[in-house]
């Protein structure tokens, strides 16, 4: 697959998503809590879960809990994930990904959440897949020679897109709570 050159496909701007987008979804989990506050706050039974009633803890264990730990854990599997992908690039020579791509994987499995982050791994390998055989084909019908390196720099982020976009009817799924914390 081709790897377009431009400006973006750097180190720096790959770091620069991955922040941005871990203040973006951080920033998004503070708003939902401060409505959660808001929503007890104007509530008859609400005010009960919140000061004198119970401990502000309580209020801070139920938005950590609800909001913030998905994000959490796939921010923890998103850094191992591209520091993986770091370490293979450095220890091969850069023979598997562009300089950009193990900061999109990691921003990905971020973005997604727990536990999409393991349906948008298994999407990823099914891309592989499609797409390896797609160039194998290709290669052994037209070229004959040494077949060219697949690279997803393309796929990172659509494929994240996708899984965000059937979450919810994952989500469905009898087995999902299993998998949610």
């Amino acid at each position: 697959m081709v790897i377009p050159k431009t400006r973006f496909a750097q180190k720096r701007n790959g770091f620069l998503v991955f922040s941005l987008l871990a203040l973006a979804v951080f920033g998004f989990q503070i708003y939902l809590s401060w409505k959660q506050y808001g929503i007890w706050k104007n509530d008859e039974m609400g005010k009960f879960f919140l000061p004198p009633y119970q401990n502000f803890d309580y209020l801070v264990f139920y938005v950590r809990s609800r909001f913030f730990n998905p994000y959490l854990l796939s921010l923890f599997f998103g850094l191992l994930f591209f520091w993986a992908a770091k370490y293979l690039n450095k220890k091969y020579d850069g023979r598997f990904f562009e300089p950009i791509e193990p900061y999109l994987l990691g921003a990905s499995m971020f973005a997604v959440g727990h536990p999409m982050w393991l349906f948008y791994f298994i999407i990823l390998i099914i891309l592989y897949f499609i797409i390896n055989s797609l160039f194998t084909i290709h290669n052994s019908l037209f070229k004959k020679g040494e077949m060219p390196r697949i690279s997803l720099y393309c796929v990172w982020l659509p494929a994240a897109i996708f899984t965000i976009l059937i979450s919810k009817w994952i989500s469905l799924l009898p087995w999902w709570q299993i998998l949610k914390i």
